[in-house]
This record gives structure tokens, sequence and C-alpha cells, in this order.
């Protein structure tokens, strides 16, 4: 009888403290506070082999923790952004007519695989770009490595602008005044994960070169409300008739996925074109090579999130000493 209520007595505590993945229980210590029930510190085994956007919720040393990951603010927030993607997709004047929408990170149970990430920084520590401090701090303190992810965080900062992203990683920043409410919320994350996807390429022309000033990945025409800016539809940049140019359409971060995909990481991280060998690719990729180092004014599209800056002067990828420019 005595070892029987030893036995209740443990499953007992097992069930009350709760158990999250990896080996990780509710109640233990993770970075000197007790875990939360519902609440993950690491990207979850994935369900697909397939390209994916994870999401993580950020926030800094010693600010509030208003648990987005699990009160289920950031999960309504992101399924608002597929079903605008559905609409705009489908509606779009020059795409095929399918509904498409993004590859998300799921976890085994068909939930949203969200990651509570706290950083090692204060707000003030951080700097006015942010996104040069966390992209490194996923990479190399979280293991967010996979080359076919896409890391978007929901970052509990205020910050110059309401988002900033790169091919591979991208940011909402949830308290900066341009996005006060959830609506401008899904507006603002869209805009980021275009660029995630590559959007903002210089063949396109509605987009503003380096030879106009330095390279924008946004349309010329600000007063033009579609998602490339801040709006619900797609416009051009989903579907084009322009020789060599990436169009939304084709994205691996879409599903269905095009016929034809392309991948940014390959081509804005690893400059390996393949069919997109557009003449003003060709010319930046030129100019970079013959200048022998990296310049982020001569782009032809968003850089890339993976990209080493402290490593130079030439182009190189973390964890990683060769040189892209010498293998275009």
């Amino acid at each position: 009888m005595k070892n029987l209520m030893i036995v209740i007595s443990i499953l007992l505590t097992v069930l009350l403290l709760g158990c999250t993945e990896k080996g990780v229980y509710v109640g233990d210590l993770k970075d000197g506070e007790p875990q939360k029930s519902g609440r993950f510190y690491e990207d979850q085994p994935d369900v697909t082999d397939d390209h994916q956007i994870h999401f993580n919720y950020v926030i800094v040393k010693g600010a509030e923790d208003r648990e987005w990951d699990i009160n289920g603010k950031m999960e309504k927030i992101i399924y608002e952004m597929n079903k605008v993607m559905l609409k705009a997709t489908a509606s779009n004047n020059e795409g095929d007519g399918i509904a498409r929408k993004y590859k998300f990170d799921y976890r085994e149970d068909g939930k949203l695989d969200i990651t509570f990430v706290k950083l090692d920084k204060t707000f003030k520590q951080l700097g006015s770009e942010a996104n040069n401090y966390i992209s490194p701090f996923l990479y190399f303190k979280k293991g967010m490595k996979n080359k076919k992810k896409t890391y978007f965080n929901f970052v509990d900062i205020d910050a110059p602008d309401g988002g900033s992203a790169s091919v591979g990683f991208g940011s909402l920043f949830l308290r900066n005044k341009s996005v006060p409410n959830d609506y401008r919320k899904v507006i603002i994350g869209l805009h980021e994960l275009l660029h995630t996807q590559g959007m903002g390429y210089n063949c396109m022309p509605w987009i503003r070169s380096y030879e106009e000033g330095n390279h924008s990945n946004h349309l010329k025409d600000y007063n033009q409300r579609t998602m490339l800016n801040a709006g619900e539809k797609l416009g051009k940049i989903y579907a084009h008739n322009i020789d060599n140019c990436p169009q939304l359409m084709d994205s691996v971060y879409l599903s269905p996925t095009s016929n034809a995909p392309y991948d940014p990481y390959q081509i804005n991280c690893l400059f390996k074109l393949g069919k997109y060998d557009h003449p003003n690719f060709l010319r930046v990729l030129d100019r970079l090579k013959k200048d022998g180092r990296y310049n982020w004014k001569i782009r032809f599209g968003p850089s890339c999130g993976f990209r080493d800056q402290n490593k130079g002067p030439g182009y190189f990828l973390y964890e990683s000493n060769t040189n892209i420019l010498e293998t275009y």
C-alpha cells in the first residue's frame, strides 16, 4: 500500500506540473524563471520538410511578458494574415485564379509552432536596428538555422518602424505606433512577409532601383495601397509577364506550390539566379563583384538575413568562409 501511494503521488505531481516538449517541464527554471504551461522554448519537430514560416514571440531582457504566444493573440493575427492572402491571391487580376496562402510551421498536435524567445539584452542595449541583433541571436543562440524556413518574430518592443524584414528573418514590432490594433498588425505583418519572399526586386519597373538612389524594396508610387506599401491587395508583384523576373505567385512558401517555384534564399543569399538572370540582377552582381565587397545600397532586392555582417569585405553567410561574390 505504501508503494502504491508513492506511485500515485508521483503521477499526480507530473500531472500538476505538466510537460512541454524536449524534456522541459513546466515549473522548471528557464533563464532563472519558472516555465509556463503551453509555452515552447525551442522550435518543435517539424511535420514536413517543406519550406515553412516559423513564428517567435520575442521579448527583451527585463521587459513585460504579455504572453502573446500562449494567450491566443499571435495565433489570431497569424491566421487572419492567411485569410487576407487567400483573398488577395484568388482575386489578383494577373494571377491564375488559385487561392494561395503561406505555409506555416505546425507542431505534431496540429497547432501553430510558436517559440518563446527572451533576448539577453535590454531594449536600450538593442539599438535602433533591433533586427540586426535579433537575427544572429536566433541563429547562434536558438539554433534557428534551417534555410528552408523563414523565421518571423512578433517582437514586444517599439522601433523606428512597425516592422523590418530580410530574406530568412522578419519582425513585427508590437509596440510601434503604426500597428496600434490587430488589423494594422495583420497588414504590416503581410508587408514584411513580402520582403522575406524577396519582393522588392529591381527587375520590376515600379520598384525604385539603386540607380535612383539607395535601392528601395517598395513601390515608387507610395500612394498605391497594395501590400508592398500597406494594403490588402497584392498588385503586379504577384503575377506579371516580365522575363527572368520572379513573381510572388511562384514562391516556394505559398500553398498550393507553383509548378515553377523560386526559392528566395537561393536568389537573395546565394546569388544562384537560375532562370532569373534579369539584366538588372546581373548589373548589381557585376558591380558588387567589381567592388569586392557588399554594399546594402546596391541591391536587386531585400538583403539576406543569413549574411554575416561582421565578416568582410566580401559577402559571407553565417558559419561560412566562402565569399559568395567569388562564386558568382
